[in-house]
């Protein structure tokens, strides 16, 4: 697949992943700095900011599986006319 271009959705899904990382942990240490101190509160937040990275990287992979798997059926799909039109 060294030929395979990046779709828009790719690009989106790479910048809201980066932004959200980015962004969950300054929100994060920023809240801790102002308590100086881990609350109930601060591990939820860090339970779900962590949640939703895995869930990003989830997608990720899903995406990226599907691209395979639709090259896969497109080269099988090829060689099956290719072996009908031989007979």
């Amino acid at each position: 697949m060294a030929d395979a271009k990046v779709s828009a959705f790719e690009m989106v899904l790479l910048v809201v992943g980066v932004a959200t990382a980015f962004l969950g942990f300054h929100l994060i240490n920023r809240a801790y700095t102002a308590e100086k101190e881990i609350t109930w509160m601060t591990i939820i937040a860090i339970f779900n900011w962590l949640m939703l990275l895995v869930l990003f990287i989830l997608l990720s992979l899903t995406v990226d599986t599907s691209k395979k798997q639709l090259a896969e059926i497109k080269n099988l799909a090829n060689s099956i006319s290719q072996k009908k039109g031989r007979k």
